[in-house]
C-alpha cells in the first residue's frame, strides 16, 4: 500500500475510521434500551472485544507515527493539500532555497516542503498514551475477577470457591484463584460518626495456614492477598417479615434486603422495598435502636404504616394488619477484586493529554510550490510559514494582499 494512497491515509491518518468502534457500544445501548436482539451484541464481552480491536488499531497508528519521527518528510504532499494558491513573482527555486535556509525540508521533486515540528511528536505521544491506556485496561478486563460475598459472624468462608459469591464478574482469560484466604468474620460494627459505612473485624487464614486479624472500614480499608484486594463495601440487613390481615390471611412473608441510605430519614439509615401483587412495601431500619418501620401502599392508598422494635416487640398491629419480624440477618458485603494497574492507566491518560495539548498548540508548517510563467504558485499551511514568507516581501506586494485575503 503506497503511503500517499487514500486508503493508506484513511487507515493511518484520518480520524473517521475511529467512529467504527462506536458501532458496538451504540448497538449494545439500543439492544438494552429497546430489549432487542441485535447482531454483535449476543457475545458475553462485546465491549471488551470492541476495545481489544480498537487497541490493535491504535497500535498500528502509533507504530506509523513512531517510524516517521526520523524522517525529513513526515506528513507528505498528499495530506490535506490547500485548495487556494498564492502567486509569487519569483521562481520556485528561489523560494525553495530561502525556505531551506529556514530549516524546511523538501521532497525529491522539490515541490513540497515542511518544517520539523514538535507537534508531530505530540501526536506520537498521544497515540502512545491511548495505546497504554487501552492495552492496560483491556488486559485487566481480560483477567478480571470481581465478586461480592454477603457474610456474617459464624463459620469461615473459602474465597477461592466461586459459589460463595453473591455476584461474580470474570473475564475470558480469568483463572480460578488459588491464593485467596479463608475468611471468618469475628465482629461487625454498625455505621457511626467514625465509620459512616460500618466496619468489620475479620480473621484471614492464608493457604499456608497463617492467620491475620484485621479491621476493615467500609469502603476505604483494603487487605491485600497476592494480586487480590479484599475490602468491605457496606453492611446489609435482611429482616424476615410476615404480614397478615385479620390474623389469618397472609399478605407477605419473606426476606427484604435493606441497604444504607445516602442520607438518614427520620433517624432511619437503612431502606429496602418489596412488591407483593398489587401491594408496594417500604421497610426502614434504625440499627442503633433495632427499630423497623413498615409502610405498605396499594396504588395511592396507604394501607399500613407501623413501627416495631426487633427482639422486643413480638408483633405489631395496625388496623386489621399484623406484622411479625421473625429474624434479622446482619451481613457485611465483602468485595474481592483482582488488582488493576491503575498507575499505568493514569500514566497513559496523562500522556495522551500531554500529546493532545502539544498537537493542538504546535501546528504543522507546510508549503507547496508550483512553477508558473510569472514566478510560482504557493500553497501553505501554518501561521509560521505564512509569517516567514511575508517577511521576505515588501508590505505592498501581491503576496501580502493575497495572504490577508486568506
Amino acid at each position: 500500500m503506497k503511503s500517499d494512497s487514500k486508503l493508506f491515509r484513511l487507515v493511518f491518518v484520518s480520524p473517521w475510521p475511529l467512529l467504527i468502534f462506536l458501532i458496538i457500544p451504540f448497538l449494545v445501548v439500543v439492544n438494552f434500551s429497546l430489549h432487542l436482539q441485535l447482531p454483535l451484541t449476543n457475545s458475553k464481552y462485546p465491549f471488551l472485544y470492541n476495545n481489544a480491536c480498537l487497541t490493535l488499531f491504535i497500535a498500528l497508528r502509533f507504530l506509523y507515527y513512531l517510524q516517521g519521527i526520523p524522517r525529513g518528510i513526515r506528513y507528505g504532499a498528499c495530506a490535506r493539500t490547500p485548495r487556494r494558491s498564492t502567486p509569487l513573482p519569483h521562481p520556485a527555486g528561489v523560494v525553495r532555497s530561502k525556505l531551506v535556509g529556514a530549516s524546511y525540508v523538501f521532497n525529491s521533486a522539490g515541490c513540497y516542503g515542511e518544517k520539523r515540528d514538535i507537534g508531530y511528536l505530540g501526536t506520537t505521544i498521544l497515540y502512545a498514551g491511548i495505546l497504554l491506556f487501552l492495552f492496560t485496561g483491556t488486559w485487566d478486563n481480560m483477567h478480571q475477577y470481581l465478586g461480592s460475598v454477603l457474610d456474617g459472624i459464624g463459620v469461615s468462608t473459602d474465597l477461592n470457591r466461586p459459589e460463595v459469591y453473591r455476584r461474580l464478574t470474570t473475564g475470558p482469560l480469568t483463572r480460578r484463584p488459588e491464593i485467596l484466604p479463608r475468611m471468618k468474620i469475628l465482629k461487625q460494627f454498625i455505621p457511626d460518626a467514625t465509620q459512616p459505612r460500618g466496619a468489620v473485624e475479620i480473621a484471614f487464614v492464608s493457604v499456608d495456614g497463617k492467620e491475620q486479624t484485621v479491621i476493615l472500614k467500609a469502603p476505604t480499608d483494603v487487605y491485600q492477598a497476592g494480586v487480590y484486594d479484599i475490602s468491605m463495601s457496606k453492611m446489609v440487613y435482611q429482616p424476615t417479615i410476615a404480614i397478615t390481615i385479620n390474623n389469618s390471611t397472609p399478605v407477605f412473608n419473606g426476606q427484604i434486603s435493606l441497604n444504607q441510605m445516602a442520607v438518614e430519614e427520620d433517624g432511619f439509615g437503612f431502606f429496602g422495598t418489596f412488591v407483593e401483587g398489587a401491594l408496594d412495601g417500604k421497610v426502614y431500619y434504625q440499627p442503633e435502636k433495632s427499630r423497623l418501620k413498615v409502610i405498605v401502599h396499594q396504588g395511592a392508598e396507604l394501607l399500613l404504616d407501623a413501627d416495631l422494635v426487633f427482639q422486643v416487640d413480638k408483633l405489631s398491629r395496625s388496623a386489621n394488619f399484623t406484622i411479625l419480624c421473625e429474624k434479622m440477618g446482619v451481613w457485611s458485603e465483602i468485595r474481592v477484586m483482582h488488582r488493576r494497574h491503575m498507575n499505568v492507566i493514569w500514566v497513559g491518560g496523562i500522556g495522551a493529554l500531554i500529546g493532545l495539548l502539544m498537537r493542538a498548540a504546535i501546528r504543522p508548517q507546510r508549503v507547496w510550490l508550483e512553477e508558473d510563467p510569472e514566478g510560482c504558485l504557493v500553497r501553505m499551511v501554518g501561521k509560521e510559514t505564512e509569517r516567514w514568507l511575508k517577511s521576505f516581501y515588501p508590505p505592498d506586494s501581491l503576496l501580502e494582499s493575497e495572504l490577508h485575503k486568506q
